[in-house]
């Protein structure tokens, strides 16, 4: 009977109710749209540090990690080794310093070089080429009259390709100082052009083949990065962990004691490389539900202020319930399932709009290309510029869940004036 006499009244004044029901279904559903919100540009900026660029893992030496110190190399029998012990992908890496040219222009440059066949197998970084093609390979010197000359394909930054005035096809000349003490110098074709993807590779990044850096530095020891792909499913921890004992078990086995002493080899995942990133991605977690919280509490008010005019309304009827028997608590209870019902559609509602919305954004998103075309850099990172949102139903389940809470807590304070009803006074 309360269960009936509570529906019934809710509807005593639609209008208001309605406008109520608006407010909270409103407050949860901007909950819904924003936690895809922030969970989509979490997954975005993931999947771009691990897929494009960092990938899951990395292996370097210590004094590499410290001053990037060229000579840090790990030899090429520890990737023969974990290639045989894991059934990771592994893609090597070397990197130097030097002076492009072209032209009468000149600047500083950062050389990447890659394995491109181990490399695709571990990120996607030769698909992200703006102009060109990503060929690192040998090109023949067209304008040399030997035919056996040949020289390396190299991709570039897009604002180093600005700076120097270069476009696919054209020639680069690299000056540097090799690991033996010489001047390396070479000249280089021009293959690619890379979209923005790190700041810094971007204003001075030329990324070559592994052979070419070596013809270049005379640097054929080692690499001095191991970039690791693992399954996105996979415990980051419990794999970085794993891998470090592989590491540390070969450097005992081939009794390396230059890598045990004062430089050993180290695995750090991604989340140890751009920790500031992975902690600010732990904090927008942490404070979806926060937010989330407050829409839900200020669009409760509502609920406090329609409770207080209902009982004021009806404050007559109260009495009469009180006199014939009805015990307090009792009334007590009907005006809380009155709340309950009025939350409970709040939430179908609310609920129905954010899941769809939400399932809009996770499929075609936000475009923001056109004041963003190349994204925006979040500390080292990209952030694309079509924001896609990531819909997960626990989003849903604990934004109702919280809304009905706050509506319940909201809806107890105008609640309890029933029970200090005097029923011969309200009467009179």
């Amino acid at each position: 009977m309360l269960i009936f006499i509570a529906w019934r009244n809710l509807w005593r004044n639609r209008i208001r109710s309605i406008l109520t029901i608006s407010a909270l279904a409103g407050g949860l559903a901007l909950m819904i749209v924003y936690t895809t919100l922030i969970q989509g540009m979490s997954k975005q900026m993931i999947n771009f540090a691990t897929n494009i660029s960092i990938g899951h893992l990395q292996i370097h030496r210590q004094s590499y990690i410290n001053d990037q110190d060229i000579y840090a190399t790990m030899p090429w029998d520890l990737l023969s080794y974990l290639e045989k012990k894991r059934e990771y992908k592994f893609a090597p890496r070397l990197y130097g310093a030097g002076l492009g040219a072209a032209g009468k222009l000149s600047t500083g440059i950062m050389l990447k070089a890659i394995d491109p066949e181990k490399e695709q197998q571990v990120t996607t970084i030769l698909n992200h080429v703006r102009m060109g093609k990503a060929d690192l390979g040998q090109v023949q010197h067209a304008d040399s009259s030997d035919p056996a000359l040949v020289i390396y394909g190299v991709v570039i930054g897009a604002q180093l390709a600005k700076n120097l005035k270069i476009s696919p096809g054209d020639e680069l000349i690299i000056i540097t100082q090799a690991v033996d003490g010489s001047i390396g110098n070479g000249l280089f074709r021009v293959s690619g052009i890379l979209k923005p993807i790190e700041p810094n590779f971007d204003r001075t990044g030329v990324l070559m083949s592994i052979p070419a850096i070596q013809s270049l530095l005379y640097l054929e020891n080692g690499f001095h990065e191991l970039v690791v792909s693992i399954n996105e499913k996979d415990d980051l921890i419990e794999r970085k962990k794993s891998l470090q004992e592989d590491v540390s078990q070969w450097s005992k086995d081939n009794e390396i004691t230059k890598y045990k002493n004062g430089d050993p080899i180290v695995v750090r995942s991604w989340r140890d490389i751009v920790s500031s990133i992975a902690d600010m991605l732990d904090i927008n977690e942490s404070i979806i539900y926060v937010i989330g919280g407050i829409m839900i509490g200020l669009a409760s008010l509502g609920m406090m202020n329609t409770m207080l005019m209902a009982i004021h309304e009806r404050t007559h009827e109260f009495g009469i319930l009180l006199s014939i028997g009805m015990g307090r608590f009792w009334l007590l209870f009907m005006v809380l399932l009155e709340s309950f019902f009025l939350s409970l559609v709040s939430a179908i509602a609310g609920g129905l709009l954010g899941i769809g919305y939400s399932l809009y954004l996770e499929r075609y998103g936000i475009d923001l290309s056109g004041s963003l075309p190349d994204g925006v850099d979040i500390g080292g990172i990209l952030w694309e510029p079509v924001w896609l949102g990531s819909f997960t139903p626990d989003s849903v389940f604990i934004g109702i869940i919280i809304m009905i809470s706050i509506a319940m807590l909201a809806s107890l304070i105008p609640s309890w004036r029933t029970v200090r009803l005097k029923p011969a006074e309200i009467t009179r």
